[in-house]
């Protein structure tokens, strides 16, 4: 999907290293609840999808059963916030903390399903690209090999771009403040001025990369318009 090459490699990057992330927190996170982990292994899928839409061979891949996973799996990021009893928030707040990864796992559906229904690429004999209904050709040198045509499908594009970006900047803030906020122990003789406490650390990383992944996602939907 992504022609210039620099751009390329650096959401192969991003996206390859939020997925080594998501699947050290999946399996490592021994303290973890089920959920917790389970969601982390589910942004770890998300990553690694995103990093195969980058490249022309991802378009190869099976449609329906990444629609339906990634589907799926917001449905049930809203339905865990909404069926399990958490002690230390509401449900409320609990449904809140989990609709941007609701909002996100959707916008990974719509995507599938968009560069499915539009794009089309050749095989390894040919390797050029035809045009399809609610795609244009993108000239030379330009950031996607194909954008989208249909005017829903790119006021669609646009508005999940802006949503996530708005995200990103959400999360990376909160990240920040969480580690720069963080209890930390007092070094001999210097009170406050010691390493941060793990569990502040992994809060403050896990939000950060939940801002990389939807900073990503954003780039993706810009470059398909």
């Amino acid at each position: 999907m992504i022609a210039a090459t620099g751009l390329r490699w650096i959401l192969t990057l991003l996206f390859c290293t939020l997925a080594a992330h998501g699947l050290w927190r999946a399996l490592a996170a021994r303290s973890h609840s089920w959920s917790a982990r389970l969601a982390h292994g589910l942004h770890a899928v998300m990553a690694l999808a995103m990093f195969a839409m980058a490249w022309s061979w991802g378009m190869n891949l099976p449609t329906t059963p990444q629609v339906v996973f990634f589907s799926a799996a917001a449905a049930w990021f809203l339905l865990v916030a909404l069926g399990l009893p958490n002690a230390t928030e509401s449900r409320g707040r609990a449904l809140v903390a989990a609709l941007p990864h609701a909002v996100m796992t959707a916008a990974m559906a719509w995507m599938v399903a968009a560069m499915s229904s539009g794009m089309s690429m050749d095989g390894m004999g040919g390797g050029h690209a035809h045009d399809m209904p609610g795609m244009d050709m993108s000239a030379p040198g330009a950031l996607a090999s194909m954008t989208l045509s249909a005017t829903g499908d790119r006021w669609s594009a646009t508005l999940f771009a802006l949503v996530l970006l708005a995200l990103a900047l959400w999360w990376l803030a909160r990240g920040f403040d969480t580690g720069r906020l963080a209890p930390r122990a007092a070094a001999p003789g210097v009170p406050g001025t010691g390493a941060a406490s793990s569990g502040a650390v992994h809060a403050a990383w896990d939000l950060g990369c939940h801002g990389l992944m939807a900073f990503g996602m954003a780039v993706m939907f810009v470059v398909m318009v």
